[in-house]
């Protein structure tokens, strides 16, 4: 193992959201990289895929709840994971870009900053590990959150997709909350000694704000139709 990966990280809150930011940069590389080499026949097909990539990553989000996936490994991990997700979810975004116009997907952008701004600087605000305890009920509502968007993947109902999406909204609000104080309390327990340690935060994190964006972004689309 590198023994630079068992350096004490300094400032460890600052550098989860300093390598979150620099995770969705390379979503957004991603992203650009998708536009420059995937066939364009592929946005026409976007909405199909839709509901196969969100389901995806909801299970990617179950996975890193249950310790499927290590609780410590490389950053780049990371890195390369956004990157590839920029890659697989450029023919939606880019469907949604085409469908809402390039002022509201920006406005949409900002606003899912703006609320992961503001639930992570409450959770911060509040004394380690106050927002574990919703571990339990977000995990179940994560798992009916899945079961949901797959039968929406066959069901296609607009009022339905809204509830779903609205449900994903509220949970992942939730898990921002509960990653925020898990990661306060992981720190002062002692959790987080190294940089790969901060990994599965820095992932968590991410899936939670891609997670809104999508939603937030199937919402206007169906309320703009």
């Amino acid at each position: 193992m590198n023994k630079s990966a068992y350096i004490t990280v300094q400032n460890p809150i600052s550098a989860v959201f300093r390598y979150l930011a620099i995770s969705i940069m390379f979503m957004f590389v991603g992203f650009l990289f998708g536009k420059m080499f995937v066939p364009e026949s592929f946005v026409y097909a976007a909405n199909v895929f839709v509901g196969v990539l969100i389901v995806g990553l909801l299970i990617f989000s179950l996975m890193s709840r249950k310790n499927v996936i290590p609780r410590s490994f490389s950053m780049n991990f990371v890195y390369l994971f956004t990157f590839v997700d920029g890659i697989l979810m450029y023919p939606i975004l880019t469907y949604y870009l085409y469908d809402l116009g390039t002022t509201l997907f920006i406005n949409i952008v900002l606003g899912t900053c703006l609320i992961f701004a503001v639930l992570a600087f409450i959770s911060h605000s509040k004394p380690a590990g106050h927002y574990v305890k919703m571990g339990g009920i977000l995990f179940t509502g994560l798992i009916v959150l899945i079961v949901l968007s797959v039968v929406n993947i066959f069901l296609h109902g607009t009022v339905f997709n809204i509830a779903v999406s609205a449900l994903g909204i509220i949970i992942f609000s939730g898990y921002i909350l509960y990653d925020v104080s898990l990661l306060k309390y992981d720190l002062e327990s002692g959790g987080i000694t190294c940089k790969n340690d901060l990994s599965i935060h820095v992932l968590n994190l991410y899936l939670d704000f891609i997670n809104i964006l999508l939603d937030l972004l199937r919402i206007v689309s169906d309320l703009t139709d």
